[in-house]
């Protein structure tokens, strides 16, 4: 009775309590549960970084990833944190047994973990479809999102914030004469509980669990810890110091004459924290360069920092209680923290030759990305941890400084508040001051700086000798030098700052490249290069997001930005109001303003040195800065159409690639659902997918992220690797008008372009609705979403590997499979023989095309008026070689073989790739064939009626014709090399020819009785593939649409 008793008080203040404790002989503890408690911490400490990195995620979905949301997020955070520890710095010298306050304390955070998902996403469903549309006006929904995200997380930061000062100064209690190496140990426990969370919440947890299952878990770890902590707390505390009526009237003298030291260690640490988060912020956004922006990249760098801070406090747990005076240990510790973090510059200069290096040495392999993490890992900790160490070594030190002058338990929560204060403090200034006005390497000099100033005041304070008094001016002196030369000798190349070594290995430009614009913003680098004197490129963090060429042939990426405008200018009847996200290079922006319909153009950009930079690329992107119809906005696009209450007629999302860090939540099905509240009736939506440095499984979750949402999607492809995806909420998309955006300013745009026809257009078709939801179900990987960022997460592995999404990539050829495959399912047709292509060399099936016509005329009459051609025209002589050679010897096994060879190759190249009024001699009626078929074959005649078939897109006679031969056995052994060659020619027709009549059993059970022999290429492999999931998606719908 007596222990539930006090079970049941156990964070009550009491004179019995009291005068019970003066009853226990504090020398003596009966608590041994020492190491046990240090364990445990670490687990907490393990929980909480999962909670900053979890938390930070969820909050950036409802705040968005502006530079001001990024701090608000770390500030709610700390801010909260740091209120715990003040309001326990007040109360908790009035407990009685204050692990087991603690306990109950990680108990509530743990219930609370578990909890989070359901009331965030209840809280966030309400703000935004209730709450901010209801406040009426864009500030005042900016400050509900702020409050409504305060509350998701206050109640658990404050107890957070509670828990160091708790578990510390009940430690000190039960274990008297040890403070240093108390505080020291739970130092060193709980940072390498958090660096260790860090990694498995990033590596393990979310890519298993999502943010659902990893917060939970750290909910989970929580009621562990609170048990174990409960459990070990069974006996009570000795009486703590300031209880004893004896050290209440020796607590006046501290109070009267302490109040200067007080000050002056509270300040110090809260200087210390803020130049502490001035370093990780600037160190995480110059290894960014070196490194790549990935999430995996991130979460190192957050590692080697935090690992630091451990083996700091490791380190001083035994030299705090030794130190006669911590306070100037302290000021030499702040010192060489400043040195540390200013050698750092040094080694950062070498870092993209190491990551080049790394690079070079290592295979482009999903092991290799280990090796190449593990590489750039021990940059970062090069780079970090020094620094980090000493700054692991301040807080124990300025904490055993008060609590020797006798400022009792209270100082610990008050050090752990003032710091925590500090720390929010850096996070601004540095995103929003330093960084912006002084750039990267001057904002590190300066918080430097800031550290060693505090280490020389504190030096110079503590100086009771005159040989202190020496070494403290000889400390000023090596300061000053310091300071001097990493200002003044330490220089950063911004070329090499641009290269995007992460990407190529190669941290070196070309000849004849120059910097044109280089900024460090507040939430990136942003650099204009300049190559060969007229190709401009911009890139964010070294990673290019847009080239346009000044002058001449037109970069690659100038067909994206100008087609993601057009095809939806060409597509709606009356496109008055825009929506872009993101402003790149601003050619989309400068496209839309081109056409004369359009009032409106909203630019969503969340870095204000991205829109500086484009300014590099003159006139070919004016209109976006100089047409009044031009608004460019610096925020969140979903923060802003929520809080404006926008809708438009367009909306294009073009982000940057999902590998990096945060930009998959714009590739995420929860924000496909969000899309459509803040279009009009009949709008559109746009979406630009990078298929390089991604594969076909991760295009697929964008897909299946995105294709539920939408009732019909076409995509487009631009170049050799941008998809252009064009959507429509309700209903059928309106057909393309090509005339729309073939005059005027947009005209002139795609005329320099290379596309001055409806033709040219259409050509770059390359998906409809059911191949695009063929694509999503053929990989079978889930939705991307904001709860399991699964871009985030597998992307950076692609971008190390160098993937393309092959599947999609292969859809803009003429060649044989993808143009069959497009063709059959009237996606689109081959340009017309009036229709000259483009010599800008930009698209694939163009230069297909060019090929195909090249290779037709040359079969015709023996030579081609293109000089260029008979460098590719081997076959086609080949062809007619070997045709006279099997018509003269039909018996010749070789000859038969080598004509089944360059007869395929012929097919490859030109019987899709051309209309059939220019496939006449070819395949229709073929004039190259000197004798009959049958003279040769039997199969060679099946064959040339199948391709002639195929040839007048008869897709039913060409069923009809594929199946038949087929199913004939083989009458000689020699025949076989026939259907070797054409057999899944002949396969793909009899699929197709189902396909173009949604007969999803036929395709399927062709597939099964006709496909077991036949064998082809990765591409013709791959569109059978293609075939057989759009038989499952569409055979699913039909189903579905049943049922309901």
């Amino acid at each position: 009775m007596k222990r539930a008793a006090r079970n049941m008080h156990v964070c009550a203040s009491s004179e019995t309590g009291i005068s019970m404790q003066n009853q226990i002989d504090s020398t003596k503890p009966a608590f041994n549960g020492r190491a046990l408690l240090l364990g445990i911490f670490v687990l907490s400490g393990f929980a909480g970084l999962i909670y900053q990195s979890i938390w930070s995620q969820y909050l950036g979905i409802f705040l968005g990833h502006a530079a001001y949301a990024q701090a608000l997020v770390l500030a709610i955070f700390m801010g909260g944190m740091a209120a715990g520890a003040m309001w326990i710095s007040h109360v908790g010298e009035r407990w009685r047994n204050l692990v087991r306050c603690y306990a109950l304390t990680e108990g509530l955070i743990g219930l609370l973990g578990l909890a989070f998902h359901f009331i965030f996403t209840s809280v966030a469903g309400f703000s935004y479809d209730v709450l901010i549309p209801a406040v009426g006006t864009a500030w005042m929904a900016d400050v509900v999102r702020w409050l409504v995200a305060a509350a998701l997380i206050i109640p658990q930061t404050v107890l957070l914030g509670m828990t160091f000062p708790l578990m510390s100064s009940g430690l000190i209690r039960r274990f008297p004469g040890q403070d240093g190496s108390l505080l020291g140990g739970l130092y060193f426990t709980n940072s390498i509980g958090a660096a260790i969370g860090a990694l498995t919440a990033s590596f393990v947890l979310l890519p298993a669990l999502g943010l659902p299952g990893t917060v939970a878990v750290a909910g989970a770890l929580n009621l562990v810890v609170a048990a174990l902590a409960w459990w070990l707390a069974r006996d009570p505390e000795p009486l703590s110091s300031v209880h004893a009526p004896e050290a209440k009237t020796q607590a006046a003298a501290p109070a009267a004459t302490g109040g200067v030291l007080l000050r002056v260690t509270l300040w110090s640490t809260a200087l210390s924290g803020a130049a502490s988060f001035v370093y990780e912020i600037v160190w995480i956004r110059m290894l960014s360069m070196a490194v790549g922006s990935t999430l995996h990249a991130f979460e190192l760098m957050l590692t080697s920092f935090i690992a630091g801070i451990a083996f700091g406090g490791l380190w001083v747990r035994k030299q705090a209680d030794r130190s006669a005076d911590p306070l100037r240990l302290a000021g030499w510790m702040q010192i060489g923290m400043g040195l540390a973090a200013l050698l750092s510059l040094l080694v950062y200069g070498n870092a993209f030759d190491w990551v080049s290096w790394i690079m070079d040495a290592l295979d482009r392999t999903a092991s290799g990305y280990v090796l190449y993490s593990l590489g750039t890992a021990t940059i970062a900790i090069a780079i970090m941890l020094p620094a980090a160490f000493f700054a692991g070594t301040t807080l124990p030190l300025f904490t055993v400084t008060l609590l020797r002058s006798g400022h009792g338990e209270r100082a610990i929560g008050q050090v752990y508040a003032w710091n925590t204060v500090g720390s929010i403090a850096g996070v601004f200034v540095a995103m929003h001051c330093l960084i912006p006005v002084l750039g990267l390497k001057l904002a590190l000099v300066t918080a430097a700086f800031v550290d060693m100033g505090i280490g020389l005041f504190l030096l110079r304070r503590q100086a009771q000798t005159q040989p202190q008094l020496a070494r403290a001016m000889f400390a000023a002196a090596c300061v000053l030098m310091a300071t001097v030369l990493s200002v003044t000798v330490v220089q950063f190349d911004p070329l090499k700052m641009a290269s995007g070594v992460f990407r190529t290995g190669s941290a070196v430009w070309g000849d004849n490249t120059q910097l044109v614009f280089y900024k460090d913003g507040k939430t990136a680098s942003i650099s204009v290069v300049q190559q060969g004197g007229f190709n401009r490129l911009i890139a964010t963090n070294g990673k290019p997001d847009a080239a346009i060429t000044i002058q001449g042939k037109p970069a690659s990426d100038e067909p994206t930005m100008t087609l993601a405008a057009a095809l939806p200018l060409a597509a709606h009847d009356s496109p008055s109001d825009i929506g872009v996200i993101g402003f790149g290079s601003g050619m989309t922006t400068h496209t839309f303003l081109g056409d004369e319909r359009v009032k409106r153009v909203d630019t969503i950009e969340i870095e204000p040195a991205m829109v500086a930079g484009a300014r590099a690329f003159g006139s070919k992107v004016a209109r976006a800065y100089t047409d009044p119809r031009s608004n460019i906005v610096i925020d969140d696009a979903k923060a802003y159409f929520s809080g404006q209450h926008a809708r438009y007629d367009i909306i294009i999302s073009e982000p940057s690639n999902p590998w990096i860090s945060g930009v998959g939540a714009l590739f995420s099905k929860e924000f496909y659902e969000f899309i459509p509240r803040h279009l009009k009736p009949g709008g559109l939506f746009v979406q630009w997918v990078q298929l390089y440095e991604i594969d076909d499984a991760l295009v697929a979750s964008i897909m299946n992220a995105l294709t539920p949402v939408f009732s019909d999607y076409q995509a487009y492809i631009s170049n050799t690797s941008d998809l252009i995806i064009v959507a429509t909420q309700k209903g059928r998309l309106p057909e393309i008008n090509a005339q729309r955006v073939l005059q005027g300013q947009v005209g002139n745009d795609m005329k320099r372009l290379g596309m001055a026809s409806a033709e040219q257009l259409q050509l770059r078709k390359v998906a409809n609705a059911q191949m695009l939801r063929a694509h999503g179900n053929l990989f079978g990987t889930p939705a991307n979403s904001y709860y399991h960022p699964l871009l985030s997460l597998r992307a950076p592995v692609t971008r190390y590997m160098n993937k393309e999404a092959f599947s999609l990539v292969i859809l803009q050829s003429q060649r044989l499979g993808p143009a069959m495959l497009t063709g059959a399912l009237n996606i689109r047709q081959p340009l017309p023989d009036n229709i000259e292509t483009s010599d800008i060399g930009h698209y694939t099936g163009e230069n297909d095309t060019r090929l195909a016509r090249d290779y037709a005329d040359f079969l015709r009459t023996g030579h081609s008026a293109n000089e260029q051609a008979p460098k590719t025209l081997t076959t086609a002589y080949l062809l007619l070689q070997a045709a006279r050679q099997a018509c003269a010897q039909p018996q010749d096994h070789a000859a038969s073989a080598l004509l089944a060879d360059n007869l395929r190759q012929a097919a490859d190249i030109t019987l899709m790739a051309l209309p059939p009024s220019r496939l006449q001699g070819i395949f229709i009626e073929p004039a190259w064939l000197p004798c009959k078929p049958e003279h040769v074959s039997e199969d060679l005649r099946q064959v040339l009626n199948l391709t002639s078939a195929l040839a007048r897109r008869d897709w039913t006679q060409a069923r009809e014709q594929a199946q038949q031969w087929l199913q004939q056995p083989q009458a000689h052994e020699g025949d076989n090399v026939w259907k070797e060659h054409f057999g899944d020619v002949a396969l793909l027709a009899v699929m197709l020819d189902w396909a173009r009549h949604e007969k999803w059993a036929e395709l399927t059970q062709a597939e099964q009785q006709l496909g077991t022999h036949v064998n082809g290429s990765a591409v013709m492999s791959q569109i059978r593939m293609m075939l057989m999931s759009m038989a499952d998606a569409e055979s699913a719908r039909a189903n579905a649409a049943s049922d309901r």
